[in-house]
């Protein structure tokens, strides 16, 4: 594995242990598992900005009994490597090293690497954005689409239902590199608070229904990112936008969305059901941007309801 100061790897919020790995196409390396019976229907779960396996909790116990499930890390998340050493103040990784194009590439890495002819990907959060954009670039591999709490281009501009979080993060992520390493410390101290699930809570982050022990996992390994390396994943997400492919989907897609997501509004998933032809909305009333582990019986439900009409 990558050793480096500031960053390196790390298991906070591994759920399943990733025994599998691919060299993606620029050389990182990428690591996933899977779960479920060979030769069932593969689905393959992309997970939302910064994410380890926090949102797929409920999700892959109720798909293994009959399906392939694969679970991955993007680069620089969990126990996946960055192509090269960040470097001093990570000037050696440019954004569009971590953009959702370059995710949907290493995800291509690992359904070539298992002999994948087709599968159906789910996608929270950011993970919606990958999953379009696997779609557009491979759509011969991919039997459905299931969009959760996710938008189809970057959510800097619905944030809170305005664009100013778009507005000022063009100039306030620069500023991070001016900040000294030393931060960092302040950094970690901060996530890894215990009032910062109360205040996720309060800013409606972090739905009402989910228990502080789901989402520990989440904010240790958060802890211990580099906020430099952050600010460059949010640049390469912010660049993405599937806008003009959504009405060409000709598989089968389900939206499912909650009613209270302040990361992305009812209304983008309404706009995404609106131009996808084949496509079908599901709310949940009083439900957030943690949606899978907010309501984790009746999101299984329409899952395989969803799969099963394959």
């Amino acid at each position: 594995m990558i050793a480096h100061r500031w960053w390196a790897p790390t298991t906070a919020g591994q759920l399943w242990a990733k025994d599998r790995s691919v060299r993606s196409f620029d050389g990182a390396t990428i690591r996933y598992c899977v779960r479920g019976p060979a030769g069932a229907p593969v689905v393959t779960l992309c997970a939302g900005f910064l994410c380890p396996d926090t949102f797929w909790k409920y999700i892959v116990p109720s798909l293994e009994a009959d399906h392939r499930v694969i679970v991955w890390n993007y680069r620089g998340i969990g126990v996946s490597e960055l192509p090269r050493p960040p470097g001093f103040h990570a000037y050696q990784i440019r954004p569009d090293e971590l953009s959702v194009e370059v995710n949907a590439k290493d995800l291509r890495a690992i359904l070539d690497a298992e002999q994948v002819d087709r599968a159906v990907l789910i996608g929270h959060s950011m993970g919606v954005q990958v999953i379009l954009e696997a779609y557009e670039r491979y759509a011969e591999l991919v039997a459905g689409l299931v969009a959760i709490a996710g938008p189809y281009e970057t959510p800097l501009r619905t944030f809170y239902h305005t664009d100013i979080s778009e507005r000022l993060a063009k100039y306030a992520l620069p500023l991070l590199h001016l900040l000294p390493r030393t931060s960092l410390f302040a950094w970690r101290g901060l996530v890894q608070n215990p009032l910062v699930y109360d205040a996720g809570k309060l800013a409606r982050a972090v739905g009402p229904g989910t228990q502080r022990e789901d989402m520990k996992g989440y904010f240790e390994h958060v802890s211990l990112m580099d906020p430099l390396i952050i600010s460059k994943m949010i640049r390469g997400m912010h660049s993405h936008s599937a806008e003009q492919l959504l009405p060409k989907i000709d598989v089968s897609v389900l939206i499912l969305h909650g009613t209270a997501d302040p990361f992305t509004p009812l209304a983008v998933a309404r706009e995404m059901a609106d131009r996808i032809p084949n496509s079908k909305l599901v709310v949940f009333k009083g439900a957030s941007h943690t949606l899978p582990i907010e309501s984790p019986d009746d999101i299984a439900t329409e899952l395989r309801t969803f799969l099963s009409s394959l």
